[in-house]
């Protein structure tokens, strides 16, 4: 997703040239994110309650969620009620993650950890973008679809590894001896995709991108945050077991 709306976002710059007022700028996109974030947050609690005891809906779920990312996607811009309507999906399956984690993990605590990690993961790659090789790696996309394709498979392939009851619930995840490494290559891959999500972001604003891209980027920037609190959870999920 992020690789079709970076391309957007350049096409746009090249096809355009709004207006001062019409311009992005950084509240616009800080705004949008925390919107998009709160809308999950929200949706969370019925992901919690409604969806934890059903394997087939959280898979149902999730692969309607690839669906619509790859459709919001060839979108972009993507409207306000869109961004919404994804970002609220996004937390059906947050909420139903957190609630399976928490049951392996056996510790309602680790939510806490897991957003005061991630938190310290945005902080930590807004620094990180602030150095010259931070800013590289932000525009290595292709490098990173590889990777995050990868992982995609892997965690297609986890699925049918949990179905036959491989890790304890986890999959390949819950593996000794190699479940904390591809717990901690999600960890890694999740902040990238919001190092790359903060450089579009600024490009976009240093660029004079239209205003109504704020949304599709902060929805992009949710979806990675979002993204990385999953991984970190699961991680203390499966370190704590």
């Amino acid at each position: 997703m992020a690789n079709q709306m970076l391309a957007e976002v350049q096409k746009a710059l090249q096809d355009t040239t709004p207006q001062a007022e019409e311009r992005l700028a950084l509240p616009d996109v800080l705004v949008t994110t925390a919107a998009c974030l709160g809308i999950a947050v929200v949706a969370a609690v019925p992901g919690w309650i409604y969806l934890s005891g059903s394997f087939a809906l959280y898979l149902a779920l999730i692969i309607g969620l690839m669906f619509f990312g790859i459709y919001v996607a060839r979108r972009s811009p993507v409207s306000a009620p869109l961004a919404l309507v994804y970002s609220a999906a996004l937390g059906l399956m947050m909420g139903a993650f957190s609630h399976m984690a928490v049951g392996q993990g056996g510790n309602v605590a680790l939510i806490t950890q897991a957003i005061i990690g991630t938190f310290a993961g945005v902080i930590g790659m807004l620094a990180v973008y602030s150095t010259s090789w931070g800013k590289k790696a932000s525009r290595a996309y292709k490098l990173f679809a590889g990777l995050a394709i990868g992982y995609l498979v892997l965690g297609l392939a986890n699925i049918v590894a949990v179905l036959f009851g491989v890790g304890g619930g986890w999959g390949f995840y819950g593996v000794s001896g190699i479940g904390l490494v591809l717990c901690a290559l999600g960890v890694a891959l999740a902040a990238w995709s919001l190092l790359i999500d903060i450089g579009r972001a600024d490009q976009a604003i240093q660029g004079g991108a239209p205003r109504n891209w704020s949304w599709s980027l902060g929805m992009s920037l949710a979806s990675s945050i979002v993204w990385l609190y999953m991984e970190l959870l699961r991680f203390l999920s499966i370190a704590n077991r």
